[in-house]
């Protein structure tokens, strides 16, 4: 039986479920096949004679070049897991190969890419971190997070031998906002609360939410008690504006206890234990204010 095995190529090209992308040399689409128009978005007379760059984050562009072309060198393919970028704007994921073309003379002439559809399995993955890593209230680290960046901020500080300091926050009264304006409206609370707090401190630090009423922020190379003070006096200044429920204006701050690494403790748990006991300290002043652990 005489068969065109071209032509059979040519058919399973165009009707492979994955999108597959020609290009020449210099990185110009030359063909692609039915699967890539799902994918993309781009018809087939919209994309040919089109840079490939058309499909990539812009800002993603320049290191995709740099790692599609280092492991086509060293291994003759590359295989990764890149954004996309469709026609009408949104950003995918696709898990993506890449290889070389040559021709007869083993010159090279472009590259042929196989592109197949992760968006769901990265958005499902990344459900999965929100849920087990960030409190769902207020979106900010929970404890599981917080515990380790600590960790990390531990290994970081003895290699480099800096300090960094916990502070433990717990809303003075916080009891009676919910227990007069209800849960609803405490959280209401909270969530302005984190918004407050979030504007005193660096994008480096991390507030995280205990649970209930209570915060941990991880303040990162501080030089002395004068950067920790100065934190404090920030966040205390923070939460000293009315807060509007149910449209009455109260007024609600917090107190907060601080432990610093090495001083107070050299593991997660010593350094909690240190800033909650100084927090309650603080209580015990009236709140609004802070005390050392």
């Amino acid at each position: 039986m005489d068969v065109d095995l071209s032509a059979l190529r040519a058919q399973a090209f165009n009707y492979l479920f994955d999108a597959v992308v020609v290009t020449d040399a210099a990185g110009i689409v030359i063909d692609w096949n039915c699967g890539s128009q799902q994918l993309y978005g781009y018809s087939k007379e919209d994309i040919i004679g089109q840079p490939v760059s058309l499909l990539h984050v812009p800002e993603d562009s320049a290191s995709i070049t740099d790692l599609v072309i280092s492991s086509v060198e060293q291994h003759g393919k590359w295989t990764g897991e890149i954004r996309f970028l469709h026609k009408d704007g949104s950003i995918g994921w696709v898990e993506s190969m890449c290889v070389p073309l040559f021709d007869n003379n083993q010159q090279f002439i472009g590259a042929l890419g196989i592109n197949r559809d992760i968006t769901k399995r990265i958005e499902d993955a990344q459900q999965l971190l929100n849920l087990a890593c960030y409190d769902q209230l207020t979106q900010i680290p929970n404890r599981h997070l917080l515990m380790d960046r600590v960790k990390h901020s531990i290994e970081r500080c003895k290699r480099l031998s800096t300090k960094f300091s916990l502070f433990y926050l717990d809303l003075d009264d916080f009891k009676k906002i919910n227990d007069t304006y209800g849960h609803c409206n405490g959280d209401k609370v909270l969530i302005e609360t984190v918004a407050r707090l979030n504007e005193v401190i660096r994008e480096s630090d991390t507030l995280a939410r205990m649970g209930g009423d209570e915060f941990v922020l991880l303040l990162e190379d501080i030089e002395d008690n004068n950067d920790n003070s100065h934190m404090a006096d920030l966040l205390i200044s923070a939460l000293d504006k009315q807060f509007t429920i149910d449209g009455q204006k109260i007024l609600l701050n917090c107190s907060v206890g601080i432990a610093t690494f090495p001083d107070s403790g050299d593991d997660f748990d010593t350094l909690i234990k240190a800033a909650d006991f100084a927090m309650y300290k603080s209580k015990r002043q009236g709140g609004a204010t802070y005390r050392f652990g």
